[in-house]
């Protein structure tokens, strides 16, 4: 892993970051209806307008099997562009932009894909600060993206 920048976003109080170079922009939640779509898995919390254009909006708290919690003013969409179209992350709020250096990146063990966790990239290190980095193209995987606009 090379030095990055990241997105820094908090979910439960625990910080993750997304490569700035994924993020196609950061919107405030409130500002948008989320329009529910019957029959999609439970991580697809429905679609947005985003300029005339139809967009996903996931929760990563069902992703990751967290406690599910209401959207708050601090609610952001993290734009993301991965596998070829733009999706929304609901995050609890957006914390920060840093630059990491080799020497404060640590790739992720090998045996973290044994828990079903190959969408953790990396653990960045940042004083006395812990930053999960994520891997966009794999929190959902291809055969994902397919079943979903299959079903749409």
């Amino acid at each position: 892993m090379a030095s990055s920048q990241l997105v820094v976003f908090a979910l439960d109080d625990q910080e993750y970051g997304i490569e700035v170079s994924a993020v196609d922009g950061i919107l405030r939640s409130k500002k948008f209806n989320i329009q529910l779509l019957p029959g999609m898995p439970k991580e697809i919390e429905g679609i947005i307008n985003l300029r005339g254009q139809i967009k996903y909006i996931f929760n990563l708290r069902i992703k990751f099997h967290l406690n599910d919690v209401p959207r708050s003013d601090q609610s952001k969409f993290v734009m993301l562009n991965v596998h070829d179209s733009i999706s929304g992350w609901i995050v609890d709020e957006v914390t920060d932009i840093v630059k990491l250096d080799d020497a404060d990146l640590e790739q992720a063990p090998d045996f973290i894909s044994d828990f079903n966790n190959h969408y953790i990239k990396g653990i960045g290190k940042i004083d006395e600060r812990l930053i999960i980095i994520l891997d966009p193209e794999k929190i959902l995987s291809q055969e994902e993206v397919a079943s979903i606009e299959a079903s749409a």
